[in-house]
């Protein structure tokens, strides 16, 4: 008979061999290799087998995990713009918690169109994968509905929802916003702008809310103008606008690259930054830190690996504790907005 893995000219080493090199039963291997809680083996003989394992170059098999699990061990993510450094942090932190917990992770780049998120969707579930991670902003709350309805298992990063028994891994940009304009004040800022991200959105719509918040605090009234995207390019057409009328002294862009199209429209209409206004954005992008961006920090690999860990807890069974993880956001003060006045904690 031909053993596994000779007809690639060399025998792969299977369970029995490990068993039988570490003197335990086949079924003991498989727990003490599992990932699964609730094996619980004496430390010597746990040891003892992956000893074994490492010795042989044994792997358990994917396929027989995902037959006996009923699973197929591939998660789906959904995102707007694999290009944005921002959300690029968030898949690498999902793949990495995804990979070490034994799942794989499907990737797909919606344009940030309803139409083909909706598409991506029904392509995921028709390809059996176990659950989605959806980082896409402009998700159909019917398509949500019709995930929640059907029980299938699924974790929103990066946005929130309406349901409070989602599970959601987000920031409270509401009150991160509203750091960026207690900042602006404190610089000396009245005449402050918000562009905002397209407040369809989830996340621009929590921002803006922000910032009117924080103005309100102050005894300002913050002008808000809206980004059609969230790039560099919706951000610069959005400016080019604000500039044309009463300028203000401060502007806050709702993300880093809408904050850097505000940069490019005040350059090209002569103005330097901080001097004639001071910017400020959200993210903590590498290009935040390339442009000296006063900026809010998000742990994203973080929130990515949680997201993840999430769903493979729902998938697994384990107890989740916190349905909705807000994670905290820092502001980093550069120089876009001048230097750090005495006493601010950045």
């Amino acid at each position: 008979m031909e053993r596994q893995g000779e007809r690639h000219g060399r025998v792969r080493s299977t369970i029995v061999d490990v068993a039988r090199a570490a003197q335990v039963h086949p079924s003991t291997v498989s727990r003490a290799l599992s990932r699964q809680p609730g094996h619980v083996l004496r430390p010597e003989t746990r040891a003892r087998v992956v000893a074994a394992a490492d010795r042989l170059g044994y792997r358990p098999s994917a396929l027989a995990r995902s037959l006996r699990l009923q699973r197929t061990l591939t998660l789906g993510m959904l995102v707007p713009d694999i290009a944005n450094t921002f959300l690029a942090g968030i898949i690498k932190g999902a793949e990495e918690e995804a990979h070490a917990r034994g799942y794989s992770l499907v990737l797909c780049n919606t344009g940030d169109r309803p139409e083909r998120e909706a598409t991506y969707i029904r392509v995921l579930r028709e390809r059996e994968v176990d659950g989605v991670l959806v980082a896409s902003t402009h998700m159909a709350d019917g398509t949500i509905a019709a995930l929640r309805a059907d029980g299938f298992p699924f974790v929103l990063v990066n946005r929130a929802a309406g349901d409070q028994d989602d599970l959601v891994v987000t920031v409270d940009n509401a009150a991160a916003a509203e750091l960026v304009i207690d900042h602006l004040v404190a610089r000396g800022h009245t005449r402050i702008a918000h562009v905002a991200g397209p407040l369809s959105t989830t996340t621009g719509a929590e921002r803006a809310a922000g910032v009117i918040a924080g103005a309100r605090r102050h005894g300002l009234e913050a002008q808000i103008v809206e980004a059609g995207t969230w790039s560099e390019a919706g951000g610069h057409g959005a400016a080019v606008e604000l500039l044309r009328g009463e300028r203000p002294t401060a502007v806050f862009g709702a993300n880093d690259l809408i904050a850097l199209g505000v940069l490019r429209a005040a350059r090209e209409a002569g103005l330097s930054t901080p001097g004639d206004i001071a910017l400020a954005g959200f993210n903590d992008t590498p290009e935040a830190s390339l442009a000296d961006l006063t900026t809010i920090h998000v742990a994203q690999e973080e929130m990515g690996a949680r997201g993840a860990g999430l769903l493979i807890a729902q998938l697994e069974g384990e107890p989740i504790p916190e349905r909705r993880l807000v994670l905290p956001a820092q502001l980093i003060v550069r120089g876009s907005t001048g230097l750090t006045p005495a006493g601010w904690a950045a």
